[in-house]
Order: structure tokens, then C-alpha cells, then sequence
């Protein structure tokens, strides 16, 4: 009786275990991979003292919309971007100094900083064209889990190849504030995760066994081992949310997260005019996004600036007389 008890128990804790393993060798990586490395850039920023890169994702093939770090565009206008170049065999040209040298050659794209939110540290980047057929990557419509295996692909500048591709486990989901110096302080909905991040993956990213993206590359936390840090894509849509701005989603609107928006214009009113619909919109957006951090005493202080940030910004609208009765009943 206790052997068979034994055989079952142990029965019972391998069956899982088996089956998250063929879980993830059925994900077809080479696959994944060459789905999702068309919308990945490569982002050239001028410096100073020469220049600095990072890493992207087009994520509106319409508009031409990049989404990548505030700290990769840095405080520049304009930034030049490159989508990979593929040989006659179809396998990508790697060699960063090719790349490198079609900026001068004018055959990188010119990409305008339309929006940066350093306290997110992401920035929107609209380009001058994209080469026909490019596809922009899903955003995912809601947070991942703890646990699930996610890939990024970045261009790592200690690495002479660019579009380089690596996986990991999500560690931890939630609001975090990290001090970077330089008065750069980032307060966001952080993902960590084992994937290996270094200077120049920044800004790319971090996708789903589907190829949705479901947070943007950031880097790695210092002094800690396969801690690594990506703002998750609540993040990501609040921030276009908040400018008002809107993309053509790519997924079914059957679990909407806070802020997702699936009208194609913009939400911004035309110059000059009030439009209460519009603003009665977004406040609920941002109404159901706050919510997101209504639990944990931890999450109380950004819960209760987001609701501040609701009442001054639509003062006039349902949403912000909830909001009001939600900051009175925590006594503020």
C-alpha cells in the first residue's frame, strides 16, 4: 500500500513536469524568431561624442510607429533606424559596421521623437518609411505571467552581430522604482525576468510564445544575477494612452486591458473643440488603469496618484468624480 502510494504521488508531481516540457519544445523557435525579427530595429542615436545604439519595435505599420527606451533616444529629435537587411538567401546581414555605415549613405530611416515619458522610460518614434511589407508586432493585450517563457531580440553592443535573440522565465510582475542616476528615476509596472539584457538591447522586444509583445527591454539589475528588467505593456499602452494616441491593434478585443482602445482615429479632439465623449474615453481608461493598483500597501501611493492625475486632467467627467469618491474614502 505505501509503495503504491509512493508510485502514485510520484506519478502525480511528474506529469506536470513532463508536460511543461513538451509545452516548451513544441515552440518552434527558429520560427518565432524569423516572425518576429521583421519588426525588430536597430536605433542609431547621434551623441556628442559620436553615437549610441539601442533597440525597437514597429508596433503601427500605418503610422510608422516605433516604441522603444526615453534613454536610447536620449533627448534628441531625431534618431535613424534600420529594419534587418536580408541576403539573397534570406538570412539577415548581422555585421553592425554595415549598418553603421548606411547612415552617412542615407539608407537608414530617419526617425522623428514624436513623445518620451522618462518616468516610464519609453518614447515613441514615428519614421520617415518603413520597407514595403514590413509587419508591426502584436501588443499583447494584457500582462503575461510568472513563469511563462518569454524571448527578446536586441542588438547588444558587445556583440559585432546585431538581432540577436535570447529566452528566459518571467520572474516577478509589478511597480517598482528604480534610480538610475543622472536624475533619472523610473517608477512602472516592471517585468523581470531571466533573459541575459545588455547596453544596446535597450528599447527592444520581450514577446510570447505567439510573438506578442508583452513588455519593452530596459536592462539588468545591478549586482544581482539573471534579474533583468522590462517595462511590461500596461505600461506601454497607458503612455500611448495618455498622448492620445492610438494603434491599429492586431488582436481580438475579446480581454481589453485598461487602456485599449480600438478606434482607429485618435482620441484627441479636434483643434479648438471640446469633445466629452472623448474625454469621458480616455478618463474611464485611465480610471480602470489606476485600478490595476488598487490593491497592496505598496501600490497605494501610485494608486493614489494616478487618481489625482484622473481628477486634474478630466475634471469634468464621471470618471473623475468616482476617482474623487475613491481618494475620500483613503482619506485623501
Amino acid at each position: 500500500m505505501t509503495r503504491f502510494v509512493r508510485v502514485a504521488l510520484l506519478a502525480a508531481f511528474a506529469a506536470p513536469h513532463a508536460g511543461g516540457r513538451a509545452a516548451a519544445q513544441d515552440v518552434d523557435v527558429e520560427a518565432l524568431y524569423k516572425k518576429v525579427v521583421r519588426s525588430a530595429v536597430y536605433v542609431i542615436t547621434p551623441t556628442k561624442a559620436g553615437v549610441s545604439t539601442g533597440s525597437g519595435s514597429l508596433i503601427d505599420a500605418e503610422k510608422r510607429y516605433v516604441i522603444t527606451n526615453a534613454h536610447v533616444v536620449d533627448e534628441n529629435e531625431v534618431v535613424y533606424v534600420q529594419f534587418p537587411v536580408y541576403k539573397a538567401d534570406g538570412t539577415i546581414v548581422g555585421d553592425k559596421n554595415l549598418y553603421k555605415q548606411r547612415v552617412p549613405q542615407g539608407l537608414a530611416i530617419p526617425g522623428r521623437v514624436l513623445f518620451r515619458d522618462k518616468k516610464r522610460d519609453l518614447a515613441l518614434v514615428q519614421l520617415d518609411r518603413i520597407p514595403l511589407g514590413t509587419p508591426a508586432i502584436p501588443l499583447a493585450r494584457k500582462s503575461t505571467s510568472q513563469g511563462a517563457t518569454v524571448w527578446n531580440i536586441g542588438s547588444p553592443g558587445a556583440v559585432p552581430q546585431l538581432f540577436s535573440i535570447t529566452d528566459g522565465k518571467v520572474r516577478t510582475i509589478g511597480v517598482e522604482t528604480h534610480d538610475y542616476g543622472h536624475g533619472m528615476i523610473v517608477t512602472a509596472r516592471y517585468l523581470t525576468a531571466t533573459n541575459p539584457t545588455n547596453p544596446g538591447d535597450s528599447g527592444g522586444p520581450l514577446f510570447n510564445k505567439d510573438g506578442h509583445q508583452i513588455a519593452v527591454t530596459q536592462g539588468g539589475a545591478v549586482g544581482a544575477q539573471q534579474i533583468n528588467l522590462f517595462i511590461d505593456i500596461m505600461e506601454v499602452r497607458g503612455f500611448l494612452n495618455e498622448k492620445k494616441l492610438t494603434i491599429k491593434e492586431q488582436l481580438p478585443d475579446d480581454a481589453p486591458p485598461p487602456d485599449a482602445k480600438t478606434d482607429p482615429g485618435s482620441l484627441a479632439p479636434p483643434a479648438g473643440k471640446a469633445d466629452p465623449e472623448a474625454d469621458e474615453a480616455a478618463a474611464k481608461s485611465l480610471l480602470s488603469r489606476a485600478t490595476a493598483f488598487s490593491e497592496g500597501e505598496d501600490n497605494k501611493p501610485e494608486y493614489v496618484k494616478r487618481l489625482k492625475d484622473l481628477v486634474k486632467k478630466y475634471p469634468a467627467t464621471a470618471a473623475a468624480k468616482e476617482a474623487q469618491q475613491k481618494l475620500k474614502a483613503l482619506g485623501q
